[in-house]
């Protein structure tokens, strides 16, 4: 009878399950194999050298303070010895991928630019340099009053509501202020004149065949300044000023005769409202503005004065930074 060796498992009964010695021990040696070779692999690969002293560099192996250099193929040995060749690379730096630590290209540097706390770009727009603002609004003129010739009398004017135009060219001095070169149109339709002399008092209404069309026009040129508070952020309040020159024309017209009077007077104009960034470089602006004129001369031959004349606009409007 031949004989045979068997390997038994513990888990099975030997009277179902035998098999010969030696199939079975190449099967065993096969997964301790495969169970062992990540061990076997990450034993013989060298350990990375990442950073050495000067004062290491030739020093013996032994020594407790020097590089710990694990026995390596040539290849290896010369990896690590480029490593410490390379040059320190900077604080705060990051290296391209594929490159030596100590390499800084180009693209790096302007990466670092990008990320410093320093260089922040305004979402906004610019800030500083010229800009372009136009708005319209309806204009509110406040009734005036002038002595008739040589004081023989006085009259109102009183006026419908009209509009205004405006366009401004600016330069922005910093995020907070700025100054700039603004002419405006400014119409509103005269309603009616209260006209009182000799103790007699007369009213003229539009379209009637005494007055018929009566209108006054405004052209101011004005040289503004502009505060901003808060100076940054979408949102923005402002208050605004000028000062300058109006040109200033009225005509009327009746069934007899027609009537029209210019000329320049000096003016200035207070403001106030908000400011909307809608875009990097383009806002929107609401503003309530009152064009003031000291001291026109109308309704007479220049030997009587108009009081004050007062003009309140509320507008909106675009303005444009470049």
């Amino acid at each position: 009878m031949c004989s045979r060796w068997y390997v038994f498992s513990p888990l099975f009964d030997s009277k179902y399950f035998s098999l010969p010695l030696v199939p079975i021990f190449w099967l065993q040696a096969w997964f301790a194999i495969c169970a062992f070779w990540p061990l076997l692999s990450q034993a013989n690969e060298p350990t990375p050298v990442n950073s050495v002293t000067s004062g290491s560099v030739g020093s013996s192996s032994n020594s407790d303070t020097g590089p710990n250099f694990n026995t390596s193929p040539s290849d290896n040995q010369e990896d690590q010895w480029k490593s410490l060749a390379a040059p320190a690379l900077p604080e705060g730096s990051v290296a391209s991928p594929g490159m030596p630590a100590g390499n800084n290209s180009p693209t790096d540097i302007s990466n670092q630019e990008k990320l410093s706390p320093g260089k922040k770009k305004d979402p906004y727009g610019p800030q500083t340099g010229w800009g372009l603002r136009s708005s319209a609004g309806v204009a509110i003129q406040q009734s005036m009053s002038a002595s008739l010739q040589y004081g023989t009398g006085h009259q109102d004017v009183y006026f419908q509501p009209g509009i205004r135009f405006d366009i401004e060219a600016f330069y922005n001095i910093t995020n907070g202020f700025y100054f700039g070169l603004e002419s405006a149109f400014i119409y509103n339709e005269i309603s009616s004149v209260l006209r009182t002399e000799g103790g007699q008092t007369r009213s003229y209404v539009s379209g009637d065949s005494d007055l018929g069309y009566a209108a006054f026009y405004q052209v101011p040129v004005m040289l503004n300044i502009r505060f901003q508070i808060p100076n940054s952020g979408r949102f923005r309040g402002f208050c605004t000023g000028g000062f300058g020159g109006v040109w200033d024309f009225l005509t009327a017209s009746s069934s007899e005769s027609t009537l029209s009077q210019n000329q320049w007077n000096y003016a200035f104009q207070l403001g106030a409202g908000f400011q909307y960034n809608l875009m990097p470089g383009l806002d929107l602006d609401t503003a309530f503005k009152t064009f003031i004129t000291p001291n026109p001369l109308l309704f007479s031959d220049g030997t009587s004065q108009v009081k004050t004349s007062y003009n309140y606009t509320i507008e909106i409007g675009l303005a444009y930074r470049f």
